[in-house]
């Protein structure tokens, strides 16, 4: 039976890098490409929301929109690029960890 890794996550107490191998550090090759798969599929689903608001700001923008809607859309908009961005970092730290990309939804990785 695994016990939770041995890791103070409160606030302050360990970088976030840390936390996350700490957290992926006694998964089988398996668990771990799991994991990877979960996390890029958030991502693509992160992607997809902070495009779409993008997309609707720019609309308004164009328009010439300057009403409450817009202000609350540009707020979702920043919102959904924080989130992005950390799930990026989780991402990066998850792929390194696996030590490849893996196929996701029957696409392979696209590398540059």
């Amino acid at each position: 039976m695994r016990t939770k890794p041995d890791v103070d996550i409160g606030p302050g107490q360990a970088a976030t890098s840390s936390v996350i191998n700490a957290l992926l550090a006694e998964l089988s090759e398996k668990e771990l490409a799991q994991v990877a798969v979960a996390v890029i599929r958030e991502n693509r689903s992160r992607l997809q929301k902070a495009q779409e608001l993008f997309e609707e700001v720019s609309q308004l923008d164009a328009a010439g929109s300057r009403d409450e809607h817009l202000g609350q859309l540009r707020h979702d908009y920043r919102i959904a690029m924080l989130n992005l961005h950390a799930q990026h970092q989780v991402v990066s730290l998850v792929v390194e960890r696996l030590g490849f990309v893996p196929e996701v939804d029957g696409q392979r990785p696209v590398l540059n």
